[in-house]
């Protein structure tokens, strides 16, 4: 009996324990939702934010990852905040590397440091190309699979001028292969599945 009982017990016990892991998950759960379906960026930082403290194991490094590619966005489409929203993103991208390095943040990084050189591209575009292309090769070499990697090449080559390399004709390959990885692409629930709108906005400029 003694020994059904404990049996019993550890079945609840470890019942229990799911569901709280389950429950502990679910603000973050919710937050990736809202920033897929294209929620106000404004409300989505807050949101992260109050998750950067409460969020631990191998989940640490997301709320700071989703933070930089929101910040980088608002710098991108606040001209008079751009510098300040391009350094927060900079900053949550390096935090979330010094949680868990990976692919995904890795992009975020480069991200990031493409919103603080477009605030002056053509003052800046020196002193950040280099660290630019930088995480995106530790991205590559950590996952090559990764679609995201091709948006942000193609991206930077579709709008370097020709003279310097750029261009659409370049710029394809690079978008054709992050099409055909997004594909492929199974989505999970807190990892990053966007990009597909992103390439929809550059077919509209370069058949691909």
């Amino acid at each position: 009996m003694r020994i059904i009982f404990l049996s019993i017990l550890f079945k609840l016990f470890s019942f229990g324990l799911m569901a709280q892991s389950g429950n502990a998950n679910q603000p973050l759960i919710d937050a990736v939702a809202q920033f897929n379906s294209g929620n106000d960026p404004k409300t989505l930082v807050a949101t992260f934010e109050k998750l950067v403290p409460t969020t631990s194991g191998s989940n640490a490094w997301i709320p700071s990852y989703y933070l930089a590619l929101l910040n980088a966005s608002l710098s991108i489409k606040n001209k008079n905040l751009a510098d300040p929203y391009a350094d927060k993103a900079i900053y949550w991208a390096n935090l979330s590397i010094a949680a868990n390095p990976n692919d995904e943040n890795y992009c975020a990084l480069s991200m990031a440091r493409i919103s603080k050189m477009a605030v002056n591209p053509f003052l800046r575009w020196v002193t950040y190309e280099k660290s630019i292309y930088a995480a995106l090769k530790v991205a590559k070499n950590a996952n090559p699979l990764n679609p995201r990697i091709y948006i942000l090449e193609g991206s930077l080559t579709l709008n370097l001028p020709s003279l310097f390399g750029g261009g659409c004709d370049k710029a394809k390959p690079m978008l054709s292969k992050a099409r055909e990885l997004l594909d492929k692409q199974n989505p999970q629930i807190l990892l990053p599945t966007w990009g597909k709108q992103r390439l929809e906005e550059f077919k509209r400029g370069c058949s691909f």
